[in-house]
C-alpha cells in the first residue's frame, strides 16, 4: 500500500466516521421535528373533528355521523381514516379501510375511555402514521371512543430527503478531501521523497551525487540537508580511504622492495665474499706473472685480459653491494654544472657510438643544489644510458633542467627524454621495482631505476617517468636546492 493512499484513507476513515455520525444525529433531529409538527397539527384537526363526533352522537344521528366521517376523510388531507367504538370497544363506524390493517388497538382504547383524555401515538415502519385516540362523550356519559389515522408520509419523505442529503454531503466531501489529499501529497511529499529516492539510488549506483535542492525548511527539507551532508561526509571518508589505500599499497611495495633488498644484500655480500677473495688471487698471480713475463711476453695480452675481465667482475659486485647497502649520500652545496660538465663528453661518445643525437638544454640560472656530485652523476649516467639504449639510430636524447618549486620549497628539475618506443602501460607501475626490466635477457639487470629513485630520495627530492607508446620517454628528477637558494 503506497503512501498516498494511507494518507487518503487515515483522512477519511475518521472523516467518514465524524459525518456518519453527523448524519444520524441529524436524521433523528428531522424525524422527531417533523413527527412533533405533525402530531400538533393531527392534535389540531383531531380535536375538530372529535367535537363535530359528539355532537352528532348527542342528537342520536348515527347515521349522519357516518356521513360526516366520511366527508371528513376526503375534505381534510391530514386525516386518513376514522373509526368509532363503542363502551366495550366493537366498531360502529369506519369511514374507509386502509392498507395498514384494521387491528383494534383495544387495551389503549379502554386506558383511553377510562382516563377519559385523548392520546397521540406514533407508530415507525413501513408505512408509518399516527393514531389518535379520544373518549367520546355525552350529557349522559361516555358513549364510546374514536380513532383517527394519519398516514405519516411526510415522515418518511423528510427521512429519505435526510439520508440523501447526508450521502449528498459525505460523497461530496470525500471526493473533495481525496483530490485535495492527492493534489497536496504529490506536490509537497511524493515528489520531493521520489527525488530523494532517485538521488539516493544514483548514489548507490555510481557513489557521488549532486546535491539535492534545499527549497522548503519543513522535515522533507531537513531530510535532504542531512542527506548532502551524508554525501559530503561519505565523499570525503572515501577520498580519505583511498589516500590510506594507496599509501599502505605503497608501504606494501616499499616492504617488498625492501625485503628483495634485503636478500639480494646477503646474496651479494656471500658473493663478494666467496667470488672475491679468489679474483683477488687470481688477479694478483696475473700481475705477478705480467711483471715477471713482461708485457713482451705472447702470453702478456692473454694475461692484460685477464685483469681486465676480473677488474670488470669487481666492478659489477661492487656497483651491486652500492645498490642492496647504498651509502649514506654526502650533501654539499653544488651547481648542476660541476655534475653535468665531467658526464657530457663521455656520454656523447657513447651516443655517437649508437647513432643517436644527445643534446643539452639546461636553463642558463639555476639554483645551487644541496647535493652529493658522485651519485648524482651516478643517476644521470643510469637515466642517459636507459634513454640511450631505448633510442634507435637517428633518434634523439635530451638533457634538459629547469628550476622548479613544489610548494614552498625551491629545486631543479632534471629531465632526461628521449625519441624511443616507450614503455607499454602494464610495466609503467613496475619500473622502479628492483631486477624488474623491459630489456631482453641478458642486457640489463633491472637495478638501474631503482637506484636512481633510492639515490633521488636520499637528497629529498622526487622522480616520476612520463611515457607514450612510440613517442617516447620522459625520467624526471627533481633536487631540492640549497639553503638560502631559490
Amino acid at each position: 500500500m503506497g503512501l498516498q493512499l494511507r494518507v487518503v484513507l487515515i483522512l477519511m476513515i475518521p472523516t467518514v466516521l465524524a459525518l456518519g455520525a453527523h448524519g444520524v444525529i441529524r436524521v433523528r433531529q428531522e424525524l422527531a421535528q417533523v413527527v412533533e409538527e405533525d402530531r400538533q397539527n393531527l392534535e389540531v384537526t383531531a380535536r375538530a373533528i372529535q367535537i363535530a363526533v359528539e355532537n352528532a352522537l348527542r342528537d342520536r344521528q348515527l347515521a349522519d355521523a357516518g356521513r360526516l366521517l366520511l366527508d371528513m376523510v376526503e375534505q381534510q388531507e391530514l386525516i386518513d381514516r376514522i373509526r368509532l367504538f363503542d363502551r366495550d370497544v366493537r366498531p360502529l363506524l369506519v369511514s374507509n379501510p386502509l392498507a395498514i390493517g384494521e387491528e383494534i388497538p383495544t387495551a389503549a382504547l379502554r386506558q383511553v375511555i377510562e382516563a377519559g383524555h385523548p392520546e397521540i401515538f406514533y407508530q415507525g415502519g413501513r408505512p408509518s402514521y399516527f393514531y389518535y385516540l379520544a373518549p367520546l362523550r355525552t350529557p349522559t356519559g361516555t358513549e364510546g371512543s374514536m380513532e383517527i389515522v394519519r398516514l405519516a408520509s411526510a415522515v418518511d419523505r423528510r427521512r429519505r430527503d435526510a439520508i440523501l442529503d447526508v450521502v449528498v454531503r459525505l460523497g461530496i466531501l470525500m471526493v473533495v478531501i481525496v483530490a485535495t489529499t492527492v493534489v497536496a501529497m504529490q506536490r509537497q511529499v511524493l515528489r520531493p521523497v521520489a527525488a530523494l529516492t532517485v538521488a539516493l539510488r544514483r548514489f548507490g549506483r555510481e557513489q557521488s551525487v549532486l546535491p539535492l535542492p534545499v527549497t522548503r525548511r519543513d522535515e522533507l527539507g531537513q531530510v535532504a540537508e542531512a542527506f548532502n551532508e551524508m554525501a559530503l561526509q561519505l565523499e570525503a571518508a572515501q577520498g580519505r580511504l583511498q589516500t590510506e589505500t594507496e599509501r599502505v599499497v605503497e608501504l606494501e611495495q616499499q616492504v617488498r622492495r625492501a625485503a628483495t633488498l634485503a636478500v639480494a644484500g646477503r646474496l651479494a655480500s656471500a658473493l663478494a665474499h666467496e667470488v672475491g677473495t679468489p679474483l683477488n688471487i687470481i688477479s694478483g698471480r696475473a700481475e705477478s706473472l705480467l711483471k715477471t713475463l713482461g708485457s713482451a711476453h705472447p702470453a702478456g695480452e692473454d694475461l692484460k685480459a685477464i685483469i681486465g675481465q676480473i677488474d670488470r667482475i669487481s666492478r659489477t659486485i661492487n656497483t651491486l653491494l652500492d645498490t642492496v647497502r647504498p651509502r649514506r649520500p654526502v650533501l654539499r652545496p653544488t651547481t648542476l654544472s660541476d655534475v653535468l660538465d665531467p658526464l657530457l663528453p663521455l656520454l656523447a661518445h657513447a651516443a655517437r657510438q649508437r647513432g643517436v643525437t644527445l643534446q643539452a638544454a639546461v636553463a642558463p640560472t639555476l639554483p645551487a643544489l644541496q647535493a652529493d656530485v658522485g651519485q648524482l652523476q651516478q643517476v644521470l649516467i643510469n637515466l642517459v644510458v636507459n634513454a640511450l639504449e631505448a633510442t634507435t639510430a637517428g633518434g634523439r636524447v635530451t638533457v634538459g633542467a629547469t628550476g622548479v618549486s613544489r610548494g614552498i620549497a625551491h629545486g631543479v628539475a632534471i629531465a632526461v627524454a628521449d625519441t624511443g618506443a616507450g614503455v607499454a602501460p602494464e610495466h609503467l607501475p613496475r619500473l622502479f621495482e628492483p631486477f624488474f626490466t623491459t630489456k631482453p635477457r641478458g642486457q640489463g639487470t633491472g637495478l638501474g631505476l631503482a637506484i636512481c629513485r633510492e639515490i633521488v630520495r636520499g637528497h629529498g627530492g622526487e622522480i616520476g617517468i612520463e611515457t607514450a607508446v612510440n613517442a617516447g620517454t620522459t625520467v624526471t628528477a627533481w633536487i631540492p636546492a640549497a639553503k638560502g637558494e631559490g
